[in-house]
């Protein structure tokens, strides 16, 4: 049969429930009552059985259990989790509370009234969040045992006795008209269990990284007695509505006001819920970013102070519960006490490594050079992964990769990898610059960090860079000088071998225009005819060449006998190391306005990329000379007049004093580097002004996009002021007008 009303035994107050309850006077009255004396319990075992009873419980409460059934689920309980004295003195309130509840609603009282009454006696002495977990502890009680004796009564004789005695059986025949009054109490303990544990987590934030006066604590301290009242109302309520069943007369049948409340009080409570919720999350990000800011400066001193040895660094950095937080080969684990004393070189880059072309590069320098020196130096390979993917994420997302790179690699790797947004990362981020492309940090046996990278030193001098610090990068430099060996060093071929040692001239030039080579180099052996010289040549590509068009001209250089060629790999290896020499003298020299060497690199890079062609013209002695090709095609036409100045200033001066006088102010020179190397005050190798800055787009290796958005940089200068309008000025200008044009009438005479 159908029930139609609520026992008279439950009484609820409709005008308490649907005005007034947001009243602030309301809410003074709650806040009134609470008067904590210090009294305390631990909550997380009091949650653990409540949450316990209501996640063994059924969705409608009653349904029939057989005897397998239960075996199964006693089997599958954690019982080591709840031990039987867990609450201690605590269940006599419960069970008092729990009388309370039973024997105010019984007796007519309203559940507003119930729960002001408890709020003011049985709970009052006792801190917010412990409030509603004894209330709903006491609800929980009544719950299970509404539960357990209905589902039991089919299977044990006792339970069958205990049911009826509760009349349970009137109420398990109407089970399925039930079941709307079932989901709404469901769902209203769902909403109670989830604002409690929020409650829970505000009562344990650290108040030493986020004040009681902060606005979001402020806020969240307004709402609690609001969300304690609901909470402990709700907690009534479904206690009633549970030991209400229990009471019915077989005449009274249940009406849609039960279920209506329930409905009206989890709409309610998860309200609250999510507004506690959102301020929850702001101050965990307070706190976060407080304990990211003193996880920054521990290690920030971390770095700073002088140890006894590198323990005191890499163990905090590569935590590990065995003590062996890197591979090597992929397979095997390798304890951190291995590093002891050791200089590590840590290589920090993304999974892209090997498209880098570092890796090759580094493995056979590590192959050769770690041998004689094992006890002495290591390198950790620290992956660096999507900061958007959580933990979890990562760890599968990118293990497979990272175990095939690892595989490849003969050295360590740091296994797992810091987690993106770990503090450690972030200072890898801010104080060693790293932007994505692999740097190598340096760190002495002691962990103290002696280079932010030394890829490049290693780049450029490869063994000759050990014990790989800022002060053997710099001590280097200062004994290096710009000499064609220096520069095509680990790139040489066996065409350019013999002319160093016979002190023949040799000529590199590059270029992406094959007409431009074909016109250059027949202009070079009417050079070589005239002034009576010998010279080699060799192709040796652009800095940013275009997709597959190195690979085509040095094709086509060879196949037409043009002249010598460097191969494909050697071409970028040789370019790559330019770019490492200029990060690693802009690393450890200032002023490149009166850095020679510096200049050097920058003039070669720039006419590189400049789309016109380059040339170098070298000998075995000190003399290199870098030219412009397009300037250089224009201007030396006049072979009569290059001979005389031959045989006056020698092959290298009178090229540089052509060079000198082909410059002009009406130019437009770029210099191309990536996005994590943007430099400032780089001097343009034709007017010697400061170069500006620009930001460009690279989209593919075809062209550059101008964009001020993001991308590589490129430094560029355009015309330069009238420097030439004194009379020094005028006599330069009068002295390149007579060169180009006795250069265009010579021209003209080879042309009849």
């Amino acid at each position: 049969m159908a029930y139609q009303k609520m026992p008279t035994s439950i009484k609820y107050n409709k005008q308490a429930l649907l005005a007034g309850l947001e009243d602030v006077a309301l809410m003074k009255n709650v806040d009134d009552t609470h008067k904590p004396d210090g009294r305390t319990f631990d909550l997380k075992p009091v949650m653990g059985v409540i949450e316990q009873i209501f996640r063994q419980t059924p969705p409608n409460m009653l349904t029939a259990t057989s005897q397998a059934a239960v075996a199964t689920e006693d089997k599958a309980a954690d019982h080591a989790s709840i031990r039987f004295d867990a609450l201690g003195g605590l269940s006599y309130t419960i069970h008092k509370i729990a009388c309370e509840i039973t024997c105010k609603c019984s007796g007519g009282t309203d559940s507003h009234a119930t729960t002001m009454e408890l709020l003011s006696g049985t709970l009052s002495v006792y801190s917010w969040e412990r409030k509603v977990v004894l209330a709903l502890a006491a609800a929980a009680m009544s719950y299970g045992e509404f539960s357990l004796t209905g589902r039991l009564c089919a299977i044990n004789s006792l339970a069958k006795s205990v049911a009826v005695l509760k009349r349970l059986p009137d109420v398990v025949e109407q089970v399925d008209a039930l079941k709307p009054k079932f989901d709404a109490l469901n769902n209203l303990i769902k909403a109670m269990l989830e604002t409690t544990r929020c409650l829970i987590e505000f009562s344990h934030l650290p108040l030493d990284y986020i004040s009681l006066d902060a606005p979001a604590m402020v806020t969240t301290q307004c709402h609690i007695p609001t969300a304690v009242y609901w909470i402990v109302n709700s907690a009534v309520t479904s206690a009633v509505q549970v030991v209400g069943q229990t009471s019915m007369r077989h005449e009274y049948h249940v009406s849609e006001a039960c279920e209506l409340s329930s409905s009206f009080l989890a709409q309610k409570v998860n309200s609250i819920h999510g507004l506690l919720s959102k301020q929850l999350e702001i101050c965990m990000q307070i706190i976060d970013e407080k304990k990211s800011v003193e996880s920054f400066r521990t290690l920030e001193h971390l770095f700073q102070t002088n140890h006894d040895d590198n323990m005191e660094i890499m163990k905090p950095i590569f935590p590990s519960k065995d003590g062996c937080p890197f591979i090597q080969s992929s397979v095997d684990k390798v304890n951190v006490e291995t590093l002891r004393w050791k200089i590590v070189l840590l290589l920090f880059s993304d999974l892209q490594i090997r498209e880098e072309g570092q890796l090759t590069f580094l493995s056979h320098f590590y192959e050769a050079f770690h041998e004689g020196l094992e006890t002495t130096f290591e390198i950790v390979w620290v992956p660096i992964v999507d900061s958007n993917d959580d933990l979890i994420n990562l760890q599968e997302k990118h293990e497979n990769t990272i175990l095939e790179v690892a595989a490849e690699m003969p050295w360590l790797t740091a296994h797992p990898p810091p987690h993106p947004n770990s503090t450690f990362l972030k200072y890898v981020r801010k104080e060693w610059k790293f932007e994505n492309k692999p740097i190598l940090v340096a760190l002495d046996g002691q962990g103290k960090v002696t280079n932010p990278n030394a890829l490049y030193m290693i780049n450029i001098w490869e063994d000759g860079a050990y014990p790989f610090s800022t002060a053997r990068e710099e001590a280097l430099w200062k004994t290096a000088t710009w000499k064609l060996d220096f520069i095509v060093h680990g790139v040489d071929i066996p065409e350019l071998r013999s002319p160093i040692g016979e002190k023949k001239q040799i000529c590199l030039y590059g270029g992406e225009d094959i007409e431009w080579i074909r016109s250059f180099t027949s202009k070079m052996k009417e050079i070589k005819k005239v002034a009576g010289i010998s010279m080699e040549m060799a192709y040796l590509g652009v800095p940013h060449p275009r997709a597959s068009t190195t690979k085509k001209i040095v094709d086509t250089v060879l196949r037409e006998k043009i002249s010598a060629s460097y191969p494909s790999e050697s071409i970028r290896f040789f370019w790559t190391r330019l770019e490492r020499m200029l990060h690693s003298l802009m690393q450890s020299r200032k002023g490149p306005e009166t850095d020679g060497l510096q200049q050097e690199v920058i003039t070669l890079l720039t006419y590189g990329d400049s789309g016109r062609g380059w040339a170098v013209f070298a000998s075995a002695g000190d003399e290199m000379v870098v030219a412009d090709g397009k300037a250089f095609l224009h201007g030396f036409t006049n072979l009569g007049y290059w001979k005389d100045e031959i045989i006056e200033k020698g092959f290298h001066g009178a090229l540089q004093t052509g060079l000198d006088l082909l410059k002009s102010p009406d130019h437009c020179l770029k210099l191309v580097l990536p996005s994590s190397s943007i430099v400032h005050h780089v001097a343009c190798p034709e007017c010697r002004k400061n170069m500006k800055t620009y930001l460009l787009l690279k989209c593919c290796d075809e062209e550059l996009v101008p964009n001020t958005a993001a991308g590589a940089a490129a430094a560029t200068a355009g015309p330069a002021p009238d420097v030439d309008s004194g009379p020094v000025g005028q006599k330069r200008k009068q002295d390149q007008k007579a060169y180009i044009m006795a250069g265009e009438k010579e021209a003209r005479l080879l042309g009849r």
